[in-house]
């Protein structure tokens, strides 16, 4: 069964059909839980919700029905932040429903603060904990499974914080990030703006921060890499981007301002800057990091991200750093924006 929940327990998806379940199965734990009254309780999974006609949809993780009537709204975060209207529109339409904001639950790993979280929304609840509210239940598979689930979540949590080569699986990385992206949003340089999103169009799980230049934007990002694969992937999983752009150009453009910044943008340039600590933990510090793209034949990585798009150097960081070290090396790169050339 551990290797099963393994391979099943893949996602953030999965583990919020995980709870579904074991609420199915024995619907106490959840009621008391979510100090519900006598009554029977269903719950409506990825339940499509709208306030009115025109009103902003979504499609909230949860909604807890008492004897059929809606009493509770949940939304399960592990990975991804919030985003977008998705909380506007699940408060009108609980609103319209009568239901109340303490019953409004927005459920993460852990208490840690989730990038862009709606503050009146409660944090009471964990994933970790509403797992363990079935490890007496009466009914023997629903024991069995949060017992063995709760043992699978407590080993993602220790890979999001340990050495990056060890994590198992995508979703141990997006809980690293998340925190990364909480620790180093919280001492960031004054100016920073930072990305409510953590997936980038490609899909893969990054952070992301800018500051307005007087030419356009810079950018410092953490992307998550592939590193395994069917050729054996990148051998790392993480690098740093640092990339300047200009909202709206065409990507001969941005190359142009990147070409005027290229020392400044070089990867042996902020590992410098950074200080001996973050050389350590970078590949080949003294190489300038950029990546050629036959078809435009610039010096600069093409990215399509949040903005539009970008082109600076890639910083590829050892497969042996940790959560610590990515927080050193990333707070170093935001540092780093904010000595831009504006010339």
């Amino acid at each position: 069964m551990t290797y099963g929940l393994t391979r099943l327990l893949r996602t953030e998806d999965d583990w919020s059909d995980l709870l579904c379940l074991l609420a199915e199965l024995d619907p106490e734990p959840l009621r008391s839980a979510l100090l519900l009254a006598p009554g029977r309780i269903t719950v409506r999974r990825e339940a499509l919700v709208k306030a009115s006609r025109g009103a902003p949809a979504g499609r909230a993780d949860f909604i807890v029905l008492l004897d059929d009537i809606e009493r509770t709204v949940m939304e399960v975060k592990l990975g991804a932040g919030a985003h977008g209207d998705q909380f506007a529109a699940y408060d009108a339409w609980a609103d319209v429903k009568g239901i109340p904001v303490s019953a409004r639950y927005l459920v993460g790993p852990n208490a840690d603060p989730i990038p862009n979280e709606p503050s009146h929304w409660s944090r009471q609840l964990t994933v970790a904990g509403l797992l363990a509210s079935w490890n007496r239940s009466p009914d023997d598979l629903a024991r069995l499974l949060s017992v063995r689930a709760l043992q699978q979540f407590t080993q993602l949590e220790a890979e999001a914080t340990g050495p990056a080569s060890q994590a198992s699986i995508a979703l141990s990385d997006a809980l690293r990030l998340r925190r990364l992206a909480s620790m180093t949003q919280a001492t960031a340089p004054p100016g920073m703006i930072f990305e409510p999103k953590q997936r980038s169009e490609a899909g893969a799980a990054n952070i992301c921060a800018w500051r307005k230049t007087a030419d356009g934007y810079v950018v410092a990002e953490v992307q998550r890499l592939n590193p395994r694969g069917p050729r054996g992937g990148t051998g790392t999983p993480f690098e740093i981007r640092i990339m300047v752009g200009i909202p709206g150009v065409t990507p001969e453009a941005d190359g142009e301002l990147a070409d005027r910044h290229r020392s400044w943008l070089a990867r042996r340039s902020f590992v410098r800057y950074a200080g001996s600590t973050v050389q350590a933990m970078v590949v080949a510090p003294e190489d300038d990091g950029f990546k050629t793209e036959k078809s435009r034949g610039k010096g600069h990585p093409r990215y399509y991200g949040y903005k539009g798009g970008g082109q600076g150097s890639s910083t590829v960081l050892r497969s042996t750093v940790d959560l610590n070290d990515m927080v050193i090396a990333f707070s170093a790169a935001l540092q780093y924006l904010t000595t831009y050339p504006e010339q």
